[in-house]
């Protein structure tokens, strides 16, 4: 086990209603904090976590506009295939009517 004054510790960790991971952390004494190589380095994750999330925001935004790109293209090929149905009855009864003529 190692002592607070001798690196960090993960105390807990969770993940809040939006899905993110909270972590609660033991560092060293509060003045190394600063200059403690761990502490740079959490930072730099921290800002590859935020980027990533931003990524995945944008990724998400685009998805849900695709999505409804799609559901607006479903709906104008049913109507396009109601109507090609509707040419191709009025087709037949066209056809039917010329043969008993």
């Amino acid at each position: 086990q190692i002592s607070p004054k001798e690196g960090w510790q993960v105390y807990s960790s969770a993940q809040d209603p939006d899905g993110r991971c909270i972590c609660t952390v033991v560092a060293p004494e509060q003045n190394l904090c600063s200059r403690d190589a761990k502490s740079r380095q959490l930072r730099q994750l921290l800002e590859k976590v935020q980027n990533m999330s931003q990524s995945i925001e944008v990724l998400n935004l685009r998805t849900q506009r695709d999505f409804q790109y799609v559901l607006k293209m479903e709906t104008q090929m049913k109507g396009l295939k109601a109507k090609f149905r509707q040419i191709e009855d009025d087709r037949k009864t066209l056809m039917t009517k010329h043969f008993q003529v």
